[in-house]
Parts: C-alpha cells; sequence; structure tokens
C-alpha cells in the first residue's frame, strides 16, 4: 500500500549518545583512533592570558576543526563552520553536543592567526613520528618534487604594491599555464607514502630550490639517512649532486642530455676536453691546453680557462669547436659531480630507483589536491599557505596510521622490545667472554 509521510514538525526528541551514532569505521573515528593532541595546550601556552579575559575556544577543538578542513578539502572556515553545525560526526569529533553553540568563524580564524605555522609543524612532524614509531617509514628511499598551489588572487594583481597577497607569484601550472601562486616542496618516504617534509615557496621558485635544505628537514624528521633521493630532471644540477654526495646521498635525477643534435650538431661538449689536475689545465680534442684564467666574479664562480688565440685560428677542429677567435670552458665548481651523476645515470638500478617516483610522488600530490584541497589556497600569504601544506601533509600521515590493524603497533613494539633484549643480553655475553679471553691471555703470557 503507497504511503506518504508527512513533513516533521517541531516536537522534542531524545537522541541516543552522539558516540553510538557514529560508526564505528568511520573516517573521522578511524582517525580519533590515532590522534594525540595532547601536547597542544602547552605549546600555544604562551599565545593565551593565563589569568586575565574571556575564556578561550579549546587549542584542541581549534585543531580539530581545521583537521577536519583538510581531511574534507573544505575551502574556507566560514563553510567548515556550517557543515559542522549539520553533521553529526563533526560535532562529535570536536567533542560537542548536538545543542551546544558551535564556535564563530571569524574567532576561528583569529585563532589561526594566533597559533602561527610554528603549531602546525609541531602536529606535522608529530605525525610523522608516529609513522616512524609504527613502521610506516622505511627511510631508505626518498621521493623528492614540486607541485603549483594556485593562490587565490586575481592574475591582474600580482606582484603589485596593492596586491591582496605580496608572497604569491606567477608560476607554470598544468598545461604550462602562468598562474598566480605557491610552489608547495614535498619529501615522501617510498614504503608507505608518508609525507616526511614540506616547505613552502612563492611561485616563481625554481623547483629545486631549497631542495637540498628540504631533504635535511626529512632526515631530521626520519631520524636516518636515505640511501637516495629521487627526483625529476629539474633537480639534476651541479649544487644538489655535490650537497648530496656531501651527505653520502646518492641523487636519483636524470640530469639535461648533453645535445649533439640541431644547433649543436657535431660540436665538441665540455666532456670532450680532459682535464690535467697537476698543472691545472683542460686539454682539448687537438691536444692543445686550455689554461687557467681566473674565477668569474658573479655567484655562480665559474672557472675559466683559454686556449691561445694563435693555435685556435690554426686549428683544424675550429668548426667543431667554436665560432670565436678562441675556446674559452666556463666549469661550474660541481662540474665535477654532476659528470658523475650522468655516468650514474646510464646504470640499471638508477632507472629502477626512478621508475618508482611517479607512483609515490605524483601519488600524493594527486591525493592532496583531489581530496584535501591542495589545488589552491584557502587564505592568502606565505605562512598560511604553509599552514594549509603542513594540515594536508599531517591528515594524509594520520591516514596511514588509521589504515593499521589496531592492534599493529602494540605487536610492532613488543616484536621489537623482544628483539632489542636478547640483542642486549647477546651484546653482554660477548662483552664478558671476550674479556674472559684477555684475561686467559694474559695469565698465560705471565706463565711464559
Amino acid at each position: 500500500m503507497q504511503t506518504r509521510r508527512e513533513k516533521l514538525g517541531y516536537g522534542m526528541t531524545l537522541l541516543p549518545p552522539l558516540e553510538e551514532l557514529i560508526p564505528s569505521g568511520h573516517v573521522l573515528r578511524n582517525l580519533d583512533r590515532v590522534l594525540d593532541l595532547s601536547f597542544i595546550h602547552a605549546v600555544v601556552r604562551d599565545r593565551y592570558c593565563q589569568d586575565n579575559g574571556r575564556p578561550s575556544i579549546d587549542p584542541e577543538v581549534v585543531m580539530r576543526l581545521f583537521l577536519i578542513q583538510a581531511l574534507q578539502g573544505i575551502r574556507s572556515v566560514r563553510e567548515l563552520m556550517n557543515e559542522v553545525q549539520v553533521n553529526l560526526a563533526y560535532r562529535w569529533f570536536i567533542g560537542y553536543r548536538v545543542d551546544e553553540p558551535l564556535p564563530d568563524h571569524s574567532t576561528l580564524s583569529r585563532a589561526l592567526d594566533r597559533f602561527g605555522d610554528a603549531v602546525f609543524d609541531e602536529l606535522f612532524r608529530r605525525s610523522v613520528a608516529q609513522c616512524r614509531d609504527s613502521g610506516l617509514i622505511e627511510g631508505r628511499v626518498l621521493h623528492l618534487d614540486a607541485t603549483l598551489i594556485r593562490a587565490d588572487l586575481d592574475a591582474n594583481r600580482v606582484d603589485r604594491l596593492d596586491s591582496p597577497d605580496p608572497d604569491a607569484r606567477f608560476g607554470r601550472g598544468p598545461g604550462n599555464r602562468k598562474e598566480p601562486g605557491y610552489k608547495q616542496q614535498t619529501v615522501a618516504d617510498g614504503k608507505a607514502r608518508v609525507v616526511v617534509a614540506v616547505d613552502v615557496l612563492p611561485g616563481n621558485a625554481h623547483d629545486h630550490q631549497r631542495a637540498v635544505e628540504t631533504v635535511d628537514q626529512a632526515m631530521a624528521h626520519t631520524g636516518r639517512k636515505p640511501e637516495a633521493v629521487c627526483a625529476d630532471a629539474a633537480y639534476a644540477n651541479g649544487p644538489n649532486a655535490a650537497a648530496m654526495e656531501a651527505r653520502g646521498v646518492r641523487l636519483v635525477s636524470p640530469p639535461r642530455r648533453i645535445d649533439r643534435a640541431g644547433r649543436c650538431a657535431g660540436r665538441f661538449t665540455t666532456e670532450d676536453f680532459v682535464y690535467d689536475e697537476t698543472g691545472d689545465v683542460y686539454v682539448c680534442p687537438a691536444a692543445q691546453t686550455l689554461t687557467y684564467m681566473g674565477t668569474e666574479s658573479t655567484k655562480k664562480r665559474r672557472r675559466r680557462y683559454r686556449a691561445p688565440r694563435s693555435v685556435c685560428t690554426v686549428c683544424q677542429f675550429r668548426s667543431r669547436c667554436t665560432t670565436s677567435d678562441r675556446k674559452t670552458l666556463q666549469i661550474s665548481p660541481h662540474y665535477d659531480s654532476l659528470k658523475r651523476l650522468r655516468a650514474d645515470a646510464k646504470t640499471d638500478s638508477f632507472r629502477k630507483l626512478y621508475r618508482a617516483r611517479a607512483p609515490v610522488i605524483e601519488g600524493v600530490f594527486a591525493e592532496e589536491k583531489q581530496w584535501h584541497g591542495l589545488r589552491r589556497a584557502w587564505r592568502r600569504g606565505l605562512s598560511n599557505m604553509l599552514i594549509q601544506s603542513l594540515l594536508i601533509a599531517a591528515v594524509v600521515n594520520f591516514k596511514r596510521l588509521a589504515a593499521l590493524p589496531p592492534g599493529f603497533r602494540f605487536a610492532l613494539n613488543t616484536v621489537r622490545s623482544v628483539i632489542g633484549s636478547r640483542f642486549r643480553a647477546l651484546r653482554r655475553f660477548l662483552h664478558v667472554d671476550i674479556q674472559n679471553g684477555e684475561r686467559i691471555s694474559g695469565q698465560l703470557a705471565g706463565a711464559e
């Protein structure tokens, strides 16, 4: 029999506790299971007056609200609070009753300004530490890349004195389009795609800018030095190669091929000249020497080597060497590191590592942009963009943690404890055995 349900009117309804209304497998319930915000009150203590003024919103509630924003990719604080007003799961997550008035969106924005990016950086670092302690981070291979985030700004107001976002700059977005925005540098671990380092720069920064500092940040967060750092060709330059060599880390980034086609067809390249360390000279394919002529005063500090004019003007290889009256080489201080990188790029192990790069780091960027709102800036300014990036990266890491079985971390710690205790016992046994052996050897020597 067909029926019609009358529209509900006003009336008193007794609801069960919110705890009973949230499904056991709900994403916020899983997030709450791995979330530990007990540190937040101590971190923000100096940002509040402790003995005067009106009571504040609980800082942990503020952080939980912003985590909801990052998890669901909600663009504005106003929209966030509208969603929390009608969503029982959101209310449960922040600890508010159904009939309890929520904080105003403007209060939440002021709290964000009060916290600053340092508080969110602490949240992110703790998410990395939790992933590391849970065995989600291997730390052997790290993947590095940068992506452009569209600024909340009209293109005709970029880099102007009256710009509402003075930090935004033009960068190259999808399809090589120029867009006002910010460039986010990200490092992800190769095992479970855990984000281990984040940095934000204006949109016009080169992809490789501050790459070494971001890798150092990742090593500090993971507590170990990686065997390799994989990045695309934008990172394959002498300074990066030398910096990674100095750290004992293999840079897996394909260097620009020395192109012998086009306008360089048949021409000699720098690698056709052999360096003689004894005399600090380069020897050209015609067996003539190019002597050291000094170092550039610019920041590149390139060393210049030049052949005699009398030799070059009559050289049979001049057409393949230079269009000038004599050949000059400009050698970067990191040229040797770049040569070693080019040689390494021809190996099978290099190619195998590089093939694993895109699924990891590009997958992280796709996840952050598609589901968590990284495609466009929520607020204006470099610090606010960094807060957004840190929040989203922390949420990605918490999702990795939440996907683990509930008893996994306890079991892992138990195994580590057992292995550690047995290793310590073995080490003590070997130490005693060595001491006994030394004592017996000494007694035998004395008897002789």
